[in-house]
């Protein structure tokens, strides 16, 4: 190699050297202002919210306690203080019902078809529930909504369904 050529070389190597350094302190200095960006966001879980450390005062309650759900219970219904201070809950101990209706909305080979029925129906605000069937060597998915005590209430939710284009059919489960 002649004088001139290994200039030439050490001269691109040195060029070459010298972007790959000025590179990577640029890289380096975009990862910290990255960083720095980061660690300087306001954190999205935090509770910003001060807990109140204040009690409610004795007084005030006249030695009742507070019922979250008083507003969710209709008259004669929930629950009721004893003069102990201990709940009591009251319910009506109805018959068991010896019959029970339902309403079949549909029946489909795949869970991904039974699934979008169970959405439409959860789009009504109807609740509603997968049972998994073998017919007849098939597996078969079966979306139902109720029970219901009464005919009347699985034919009135039935018609709700085929109001809304979903073609389903009443029956009674014993």
């Amino acid at each position: 190699m002649t004088a001139s050529a290994q200039t030439r070389y050490r001269t691109k190597f040195k060029a070459i050297f010298i972007s790959f350094v000025v590179g990577v302190v640029v890289a380096l200095a975009a990862a910290a202002a990255v960083i720095m960006f980061i660690y300087q966001a306001p954190v999205p879980f935090v509770n910003k919210v001060q807990q109140s450390t204040s009690s409610v005062d004795a007084g005030l309650l006249d030695g009742k306690t507070i019922d979250p759900n008083k507003k969710l219970y209709s008259a004669g219904q929930g629950v009721q203080q004893d003069a102990s201070g201990v709940a009591s809950v009251t319910a009506k101990n109805a018959a068991p019902a010896t019959e029970r209706w339902w309403v079949n909305a549909g029946t489909f080979a795949t869970s991904e078809e039974a699934e979008g029925m169970r959405a439409r129906i959860a789009f009504m605000g109807l609740d509603s529930q997968i049972t998994l069937d073998f017919t007849s060597g098939k597996r078969r998915h079966r979306v139902r909504v109720g029970p219901y005590n009464s005919k009347a209430q699985a034919e009135e939710i039935r018609q709700s369904l085929a109001d809304n284009s979903i073609s389903a059919q009443v029956f009674q489960q014993k």
